[in-house]
């Protein structure tokens, strides 16, 4: 398992960190360091990576199911889905105008998990959070590849969602 981590801590460093350039951040300020995983997680090895990373982190947790944002959520959610026999659901910044107007996506269960790449502010999570339990699914824990650590583990933890991570910004001061 450190064998992965450590080469999963590798990638992101060669592919996945926005060094220099000023980039408004999900927690809208402006950041001259950003992760973006995208290209990691769309790729066979950083699929296969972030996987196993995470499966250990909801293993043994009581859930039924895994979700998470519209975006970067997908596909963490399908590859964890893939090993784990979880089913999956995404959930929509808002319903679409068209088709059957779902906000949330998928197969969603009575007790899930959330997945994101990164946590800042804890916004986004929390937003997934308070959509999935107003449809009846429990949400107590989430879990993400890199925690930057400003405020995302209070934020969730004020409303009963505890946070896992792979990765913490003071941990790793190397991917930062």
């Amino acid at each position: 398992m450190n064998n992965v981590r450590e080469t999963l801590k590798r990638l992101i460093l060669e592919k996945g960190v926005v060094r220099g350039k000023p980039i408004f951040i999900s927690s809208t300020r402006m950041s001259t360091f950003y992760f973006n995983l995208r290209p990691i997680l769309f790729s066979y090895e950083g699929s296969r990576l972030v996987a196993a990373v995470l499966l250990p982190l909801i293993k043994g947790l009581d859930i039924d199911c895994i979700g998470g944002t519209e975006d970067s959520s997908v596909p963490i959610i399908m590859s964890l889905c893939v090993l784990s026999g979880y089913n999956g659901f995404y959930v929509r910044e808002k319903a679409k105008k068209y088709g059957l107007q779902e906000q949330v996506e998928g197969n969603l269960g009575e007790k899930a998990v959330l997945v994101d790449d990164v946590a800042t502010s804890g916004l986004s999570l929390l937003n997934v959070a308070r959509i999935v339990r107003a449809k009846g699914c429990r949400v107590d824990h989430a879990v993400v590849i890199v925690d930057m650590l400003e405020g995302a583990k209070e934020k969730l933890a004020s409303e009963g969602v505890s946070l896992n991570s792979v990765f913490t910004r003071e941990e790793s001061k190397e991917i930062t």
